[in-house]
């Protein structure tokens, strides 16, 4: 046992080594790209200006494609008509909503009064990043970690639903009704009902259907393999 897990430790990882260059360092290009963008923010003036004309009905085009390039690849090797397996799991249901819409929102709202309870706008800004669900990097990582896609897809649809749903309630409970009964300071955000699923229209069911299509006629006239 001692010789095998040396001979594992000394090859690496078989799915490290067939990561490729830019998989294998996604964070740093990540960090690299964020330090990159605050540079160009403090240093280009108008280029705010400039990105901010560039939307559509409050939908910024340039995220809209960057996000558009990012998930297609993964969405279209999703086998849909797998996904019932998923849908028939209600442990995992379940669980998922749990963790994204009582454990994480209840965590970053401790996390907000702890580290920023002098700062309203940023205690604000970090309990409404904490009840918005990620939808790109939950594919990507979970693509790279060679997990399962279909799982990934069913799981991100559904929160993201729930999302349309709970949002708004989810924002007034943990701004304003929450604090008030912990006597703590409340602060007031107002949610657009129309702007989030416009948001989700396009940021998620833009490549999920195009990724969709790509499956289904793509099978349909190559095969699966």
């Amino acid at each position: 046992m001692t010789t095998t897990g040396t001979t594992a430790a000394t090859t690496g990882s078989p799915m490290l080594q067939e990561m490729s260059f830019l998989d294998r360092w996604l964070a740093v290009w990540i960090l690299l790209a964020m330090g990159l963008g605050l540079a160009l923010g403090r240093f280009v003036p108008g280029l705010s200006t400039m990105l901010d004309s560039l939307s559509i009905g409050g939908i910024s085009l340039p995220i809209a494609i960057g996000l558009l390039v990012m998930m297609y690849p993964v969405l279209a090797k999703v086998r849909y008509d797998e996904t019932h397996r998923i849908t028939g799991d209600r442990k995992l249901l379940v669980v998922s909503l749990v963790l994204n819409w009582v454990v994480g929102p209840a965590v970053m709202f401790i996390l907000a009064w702890v580290f920023l309870p002098d700062l309203p706008e940023f205690r604000t800004g970090l309990i409404i990043v904490g009840l918005a669900r990620c939808i790109a990097m939950v594919f990507i990582w979970n693509d790279m970690a060679c997990g399962d896609r279909e799982a990934a897809a069913v799981l991100v649809a559904i929160n993201s639903v729930f999302q349309l749903v709970a949002y708004g309630a989810l924002g007034w409970f943990y701004l304003q009704a929450l604090p008030s009964w912990l006597g703590l300071e409340t602060t007031s955000a107002e949610f657009s009902l129309g702007a989030i699923v416009v948001s989700v229209l396009v940021f998620l069911g833009i490549p999920l259907l195009a990724g969709f299509l790509t499956r289904t006629i793509g099978e349909k006239a190559k095969g699966r393999t």
